[in-house]
């Protein structure tokens, strides 16, 4: 039931409605009600319900360490944000936020009495903090760089590590400094044994260990490798082993001889690390890609890999019952899991493969998916079934467009390329070179003559679309965000800096249209070829031009966003939040470097959410993505609030609530009955709305 909790906790009428949309397949409430569903996921339902239990969101920056209270009542974590945070471990919601650091939180710990959390930060500080009131009860200086690691030691001191080659031993209590351990290295990491009698560190290059009550050195430990990186370590229950996560796998050591003992071989760096209580399992989490594995200690052998973060994991904990494993990573989550599942975790194709630009065929037939891993996919849009993949592009594939007969593709990439491709038989047709940089966006002209591509070297190229040939170069004066071509094509329409530009293919004149005060991210001609359509996330605004008039109507401000939805129309999103509230549950301009507008009709200016944003009016339902079709297109009914906590039909009314943990969404694409979306750890959803 965490999994659709939060569905339950704030909508409890929706859970035969939108939670049972969710249950996986082979699960008995799916089976007991799965008849009774009037909207249904036709790809990426789960067979079982997997290792992942909840997605935790809350933090504005980097999850950078995660604890579990001693009595398993609460999570705490530190961030990038500055913040550490208090959740019930139970409900994963936020209890405390604990503001005071003034720089990002590296590290985190628990006492063993369960009465303080103890941080440790990049403003040099380590502060100690009451668990049950989140009060700040102690400030402790005395490092002179970054504090990268803290502990708490059975007895009460407070252990902690810094750039500053030192690790500082404090009493919790006294607010006292008692011994500084000077290593003539940065530490990275730093452990106490259980039993109370040994400090670990671990730097670069090196582990150390300590006698606890001495101060004394014991040993150094060396790696083989010329460079492994910075080492995490930690001790198991028994006091016996130290275990050091690095570049190339993880590392067993003697606590008491510092002798090495074997090594579990890891396919990606090691970022975090620690030991289940029952001293079974070793948990890592990965840097590079994403996943969390669960280690036998006794045969060395990875027993599990949790996948579900979409960037890398910093910090990982395991219950005192051995039952749950706590992550948090880059991708500001933090996540609870099952540490044993009797089913398997389904495995979707592409996973971990993120989609950086979409696009729905005129036919709304298919979905055209540009790609990190420099692929151009092509996804029946009613079976999900991946029915072609192209392959040519070195670098990540940015923008994507689809000719007006759904028979030719065209993409841009980071490989300065733009790439005509036959849809029907899967060729390259032609290879556009001309570009120095990177390519941010391709259109391609309804009478499918023309290409025109925008890019970073500051130039727009037109190119002839049959022969593949350069015809056209403009030079400007910025990198190019975003290109279009009206219908008619008689006008090149791009975006640079603070301006949108017109440039007229029969005359060669230029029509600048200046009003942004910020950086314009995307732009939309309508199919009468009288209007522009100009938005920017940065002054927050929507602007609508008529093509011959330099002046412009703005819609009232707004955090707005654009994605890709079928024949381009234009997708919205609309905010009301203040400039105190940061704006991290929008993703998709960040996420696409290239979109494309359409507006719908013959008069803009008559569609009626353009006559809300004209007049004032504040956008209903709060936050809400709002599709308006276009380019003869019929508007899909269907609209994502921008947290991507629900999908609305375009009346208001609420048709599906969507869980947490599926709310990673980088990219949305729409047709009027289907929702496509793709998640930010690779993961596709298709939807069909009744």
């Amino acid at each position: 039931m965490r999994d659709v909790f939060d569905i339950i906790n704030i909508w409890p009428c929706e859970v035969y409605h939108s939670g049972l949309i969710w249950a996986p397949k082979q699960t008995f409430i799916r089976k007991t009600y799965d008849k009774r569903q009037l909207s249904r996921i036709v790809y990426g339902q789960r067979e079982g319900w997997g290792a992942c239990e909840q997605t935790i969101r809350g933090h504005s920056g980097e999850v950078t360490s995660v604890a579990i209270s001693p009595d398993s009542c609460h999570i705490v974590s530190g961030s990038a944000d500055d913040t550490v945070r208090i959740w019930n471990f139970s409900t994963g919601e936020e209890e405390r936020v604990l503001r005071g650091h003034s720089a990002t939180v590296n590290s985190i710990a628990i006492s063993l009495d369960n009465r303080h959390i103890v941080s440790g930060s990049n403003d040099w500080t380590v502060r100690i903090w009451n668990l049950s009131t989140g009060e700040e009860e102690h400030l402790l200086r005395g490092h002179s760089l970054p504090v990268t690691s803290v502990t708490v030691s059975p007895d009460n001191h407070v252990v902690s590590g810094s750039i500053d080659e030192t690790v500082r031993i404090w009493d919790l209590l006294a607010e006292k400094e008692e011994r500084i351990l000077h290593l003539n290295e940065p530490v990275r990491s730093i452990a106490v044994s259980p039993d109370n009698y040994h400090i670990v560190s671990g730097s670069y290059n090196t582990i150390q260990m300590w006698n606890f009550l001495k101060g004394e050195q014991e040993h150094i430990c060396q790696f083989h490798s010329f460079f492994v990186g910075s080492v995490k370590v930690a001790i198991t229950p028994d006091s016996r082993y130290v275990m050091s996560g690095y570049d190339d796998g993880v590392q067993t050591w003697d606590l008491l001889t510092g002798e090495e003992e074997p090594v579990f071989p890891h396919s990606e760096p090691v970022k975090s690390i620690t030991v289940s209580p029952d001293n079974h399992h070793v948990v890592s989490g990965s840097s590079h890609n994403n996943t969390i594995q669960i280690w036998s200690l006794s045969t060395g052998k990875c027993v599990r890999i949790l996948q579900g973060h979409s960037d890398k994991v910093t910090s990982v904990a395991v219950s005192r019952d051995n039952r749950r494993i706590i992550s948090g990573s880059y991708d500001r989550t933090i996540r609870i899991w099952s540490s044993s599942i009797d089913e398997e975790e389904s495995v979707f194709p592409y996973a971990n493969v993120k989609s950086r630009a979409v696009t729905i065929s005129p036919d709304n037939r298919l979905v055209v998916i540009g790609s990190e891993d420099n692929t151009v996919r092509i996804q029946n849009l009613s079976s999900g079934e991946v029915e072609r993949v192209f392959r040519g592009h070195d670098g990540i594939v940015t923008s994507v467009a689809v000719s007006r007969d759904s028979r030719h593709i065209v993409s841009g990439s980071l490989d300065n390329t733009v790439r005509i491709w036959n849809l029907s038989t899967g060729d390259e047709e032609h290879i556009l070179l001309g570009h120095d940089h990177w390519v941010n966006s391709v259109a391609i002209s309804s009478d499918m003559r023309h290409v025109v591509s925008g890019s970073d070297d500051r130039t727009i190229r037109i190119w002839n679309f049959l022969k593949g040939e350069e015809e056209h170069v403009f030079h400007t004066h910025s990198e190019v965000n975003s290109v279009t071509i009206s219908p008619d094509g008689r006008h090149v329409v791009f975006a640079y800096d603070r301006t949108v530009r017109i440039w007229n293919f029969l005359t060669g004149e230029e029509e600048v249209l200046k009003g942004h005060s910020g950086s314009v991210c995307s732009i939309a001609v309508s199919s009468d070829n009288g209007h522009v359509i100009s938005g920017s996330v940065h002054d927050k605004t929507i602007r609508i031009w008529m093509i011959g008039k330099k002046e412009s109507r703005s819609t009232p401000p707004l955090v707005i966003s654009f994605a890709v939805s079928p024949g381009s129309c234009l997708v919205l999103v609309g905010s009301e939040q203040d400039e105190t509230n940061p704006i991290e549950s929008i993703f998709l301009s960040s996420m696409l470097t290239s979109v494309a507008l359409m507006a719908w009709g013959d008069n803009i200016t008559s569609i009626p959410i353009f006559q809300r944003l004209l007049s004032g009016e504040s956008l209903p339902l709060g936050n809400f993505l709002q599709a308006i079709g276009g380019s003869g297109v019929t508007p899909s009914p269907i609209t994502l609030a921008p947290d991507y906590s629900s999908i609305f039909l375009s009346n208001g009314e609420k048709c599906v609530a969507i869980p947490a943990a599926l709310r990673d969404i980088s990219c949305a694409a729409f047709s009027s009955s289907t929702v496509w979306l793709s998640h930010e750890s690779g993961r596709v959803t298709i939807l069909n709305i009744d």
